[in-house]
C-alpha cells in the first residue's frame, strides 16, 4: 500500500493506493469558521480484483488524478461565506455543502448553477 499526504496553505489531502485492492482520495478545507468540508473519492467495497471491476476501478483513478489537478489549478473554490466547495469533476460540477453533521454533495452542469449564491475563492 501507498499513501500520499498532500496539503495547501488550507487543505489536506490523502491519496491511497493498494494496487488490486483499493484506490481512494480524502480531501478536507476548513470553511470560514475553521470546520471542514470533507469530501471522499474511493473504490469503496468493490474487489478490485475482479476484472468485472476494472472499469469502474479505472473511472475512480481518472477521478482522483483529474481532482488533483483542479487543486493545482486552483479550480477547487471556497464560498466565503458558507460551508461551500465547487470543483469541476467528469464534465461537469461538483457542490459540496457541510450540513450541521454531514457533507452533502450534487452535481450541475453549468460553473454559475453550481456556484449559485455566493462570492467564491480558490483553496490556498
Amino acid at each position: 500500500m501507498s499513501k500520499w499526504l498532500l496539503s495547501g496553505v488550507s487543505w489536506q489531502a490523502t491519496v491511497v493506493v493498494e494496487p488490486g485492492r483499493w484506490i481512494g482520495l480524502e480531501f478536507a478545507v476548513p470553511d470560514h469558521a475553521g470546520r471542514p468540508i470533507h469530501y471522499g473519492l474511493d473504490t469503496d467495497l468493490y474487489d478490485l480484483s475482479q476484472e468485472k471491476n476494472r472499469e469502474f476501478a479505472e473511472e475512480i483513478e481518472r477521478d482522483v488524478i483529474e481532482f488533483l489537478g483542479h487543486l493545482r489549478d486552483r479550480r477547487v473554490l471556497l464560498r466565503k461565506d458558507r460551508p461551500v466547495v465547487v470543483f469541476p469533476l467528469d464534465g461537469g460540477y461538483v457542490r459540496l455543502v457541510r450540513g450541521r453533521f454531514l457533507t452533502h454533495g450534487s452535481t450541475h452542469t453549468d460553473l454559475a448553477r453550481a456556484q449559485a449564491g455566493g462570492e467564491y475563492a480558490p483553496v490556498e
